[in-house]
């Protein structure tokens, strides 16, 4: 069985918390969409969400403060990793009750591949995954294109089986994020809040991860609620059905329009890769008049 679990950022560290929810929502229909109903979803934050939860997924709210007093999504890398490792263990420590063999981080804008829960099922021994190969993704361009190395780049990468957290005996609707951090010690950095450590902490410790043998998840980028900033930039592809119906995101509209849109770089990336270019303009003397 795999639980995935997710985190909210907090209400006052977000451009839009509207948009928060709207893009959970949308994430959620990936999990809730996998092609075997054995696996449960846990997301965790400092607000229930307005909609309902599909069936499988359940909420747990904390009450931690904010981890900035910046007003928006770009809150510095420290704040992000206190506040987003210590809500992911607060959904680890909850989706053990389900039991599952493998627990998965998905960032709460992304989109996983429909396969991934059989693939799970199929290995329950495996130490886990990475996702090698997968696609970065502008909802608004409703567009796709290859993200190389796919691990190094978005949080959604790993599948690690649930011992492999040593996770430790804390009740989740009591703890503190002291007491988290003190009970998983460097683990809550090297596995829950930074992806970037996950696959060489693991190597390190006699449990090496395997490349997982599908493209496993999509990037969402450009939201205006990326921690990074990151947006889509260049040439991209249009989502196609079978893509549409693998990762739970739409297809792009089959009209000149929005294929060109999908196809083609903004005017933006297209005129920030020109400007390297450009040669500064010569000014001329100036012309005085005579009088």
């Amino acid at each position: 069985m795999l639980a995935f679990i997710t985190s909210l950022r907090h209400p006052e560290n977000s451009a839009n918390y509207g948009r928060v929810e709207a893009l959970l929502q949308a994430s959620l229909g990936s999990m809730a969409g996998q092609s075997v109903q054995d696996r449960v979803a846990v997301i965790v934050g400092n607000r229930e969400p307005s909609f309902t939860l599909p069936a499988g997924a359940r909420f747990v709210r904390v009450d931690f403060p904010p981890p900035s007093a910046v007003k928006g999504p770009q809150t510095g890398r420290e704040a992000v990793l206190l506040d987003k490792g210590t809500k992911l263990a607060v959904a680890l420590l909850t989706a053990r009750e389900h039991g599952p063999t493998h627990v998965m981080a998905v960032d709460a804008d992304d989109f996983v591949s429909r396969k991934i829960a059989a693939h799970v099922a199929r290995n329950p021994g495996v130490a886990g995954w990475y996702v090698t190969s997968g696609w970065r993704y502008s909802a608004e361009r409703a567009s796709v294109r290859p993200q190389p190395e796919f691990y190094r780049h978005c949080g959604t990468s790993h599948i690690v089986r649930t011992d492999l957290f040593r996770a430790p005996d804390l009740d989740p609707l009591r703890v503190t994020q002291a007491e988290i951090a003190e009970a998983f010690g460097s683990r809550l950095h090297h596995l829950l809040a930074s992806h970037v450590t996950v696959v060489e902490y693991l190597a390190a410790h006699g449990s090496p991860l395997r490349p997982l043998p599908f493209p496993g998840a999509l990037y969402a980028v450009g939201t205006g609620e990326n921690h990074s900033g990151i947006s889509m930039g260049g040439l991209g592809r249009p989502v196609g059905a079978r893509m549409s119906a693998e990762f739970a995101v739409p297809p792009t509209p089959l009209t000149p329009v929005s294929i060109a849109r999908a196809v083609l770089p903004s005017r933006r990336a297209f005129s920030a890769r020109l400007s390297p270019l450009r040669v500064p303009r010569r000014r001329g003397p100036a012309f005085r008049s005579e009088r």
